[in-house]
């Protein structure tokens, strides 16, 4: 039986073919899974060892410490931190807070998701910086929404902006002695 030429094109296309998806995509699928075993292997033979685990529980009491720096007083609440904070950064960016409402409190499994609601009155560059100082700032929270109006004051025939922020902070539930 003799191969056309036809054939051995597609014979030669397809030794080809196998040869470049063993270089870009199988030869790295299997040096990955080997490097993932060899990874799997040490953690397996480290957690055995009691000086690995020490280490670990040291760090992780630093890690707590560090943590704990961050948390805020439990004198104080969180909505006067956060109050005092807008304050603050209102009178710096030249803002006017006109509304804090109440905080929107949600327990969904065995986490407390806090919303805060407030409107600031002033520039779109003032509540963006205002904004970017929050976010930045960890013990906060989140910023998940925010939503600009242009409104109009008719008895002085001028316009001003107003940003409505919402803001998330999510705790941990802490269940008492049982």
């Amino acid at each position: 039986m003799k191969l056309s030429r036809n054939n051995k094109l597609l014979l030669l296309g397809l030794i080809i073919t196998l040869y470049i998806c063993y270089a870009f995509a199988f030869s790295n699928t299997i040096h990955y899974y080997n490097e993932y075993q060899s990874k799997k292997e040490v953690t397996e033979n480290s957690l055995n060892n009691p000086d690995i685990l020490r280490q670990l529980v040291i760090r992780e009491k630093q890690l707590d410490t560090i943590l704990e720096r961050y948390s805020l007083i439990e004198k104080e609440s969180f909505q006067n931190e956060l109050l005092k904070k807008i304050t603050t950064l209102s009178n710096r960016y030249n803002l006017k807070i006109t509304d804090f409402k109440e905080p929107h409190i949600i327990v969904e499994n065995e986490i407390k998701t806090s919303s805060y609601i407030f409107t600031l009155e002033g520039s779109f560059n003032g509540i963006l910086l205002l904004i970017n100082a929050i976010e930045n700032d960890v013990t906060l929270g989140a910023v998940k929404h925010i939503t600009f109006a242009k409104n109009r004051n008719y008895k002085y025939n001028t316009d001003y902006l107003t940003g409505e922020i919402i803001m998330q902070k999510n705790e941990t539930v802490k269940d008492g002695p049982q």
